[in-house]
């Protein structure tokens, strides 16, 4: 008679347990690696968001002053510079306190003159229409 394969065992084998180990160990690694792509998703809603609020400042800069240009005035007004010391605060009062929820920055690439601004932004992953990678705000918007 062949013992290997009897039903009357008592308790798990070996081989038994160490599959439910590494059953075990890949669902928690998967949810590992899911918690870290929805903290991107997250960090990416809280970037669009802030550079929205930007844009809105921005705006109202410009319907005050016909100029994006007063920004510059006492802020940014070399390009590299972050946004955060754009002259902004009679519009977004926390402007100072804006900074990428990430390891990236929100910076001025064209510093922001009569016709137009740019600042720079990451995204890290495909956010709705926006793919992964630098964009760019201007007048226009987000490219």
């Amino acid at each position: 008679m062949n013992h290997m394969f009897s039903f009357d065992q008592k308790g798990a084998s070996l081989v038994t347990i160490l599959i439910l180990i590494i059953v075990f160990g890949l669902l928690i690694g998967g949810s590992f690696v899911l918690i870290n792509i929805e903290k991107s998703k997250a960090r990416d809603a809280k970037r669009l968001s802030d550079i929205t609020r930007i844009q809105a400042a921005f705006e109202f800069l410009y319907n005050d002053t016909a100029s994006y240009g007063q920004a510059a005035t006492d802020g940014c007004s070399q390009a590299g510079m972050l946004v955060s010391q754009c002259n902004l605060k009679e519009y977004l009062p926390t402007i100072n306190k804006f900074s990428d929820p990430g390891k990236y920055s929100y910076v001025v690439s064209q510093t922001p003159s009569d016709a137009g601004y740019q600042i720079t932004f990451t995204l890290e992953k495909d956010y709705d229409s926006f793919r992964a990678g630098n964009h760019t705000l201007t007048p226009a918007g987000i490219k």
